[in-house]
């Protein structure tokens, strides 16, 4: 594949994908229970996002010695 279409798959994920779904949920289209998994599924998504990058960055510091006494 070359770059554009590479571009464009990119853009279609980030931002037409959930816009869509947004759009989907305010105009009420989607069932409730969609609606809920989507949620739920976000959630489940940030605090993996946000307790992995706290752990990726604790393991760099360790591993370069960040925290080693130097005394």
């Amino acid at each position: 594949m070359n770059n554009l279409v590479k571009m464009l798959l990119v853009l279609v994920v980030t931002v037409v994908a959930p816009l869509l779904i947004l759009l989907g949920i305010w105009s009420g289209i989607l069932p409730q229970s969609v609606q809920v998994a989507i949620g739920l599924i976000g959630v489940a998504l940030a605090i993996i996002f946000i307790v992995g990058g706290n752990l990726m960055c604790m393991w760099s510091d360790i591993k370069t010695g960040r925290y080693r006494k130097n005394s």
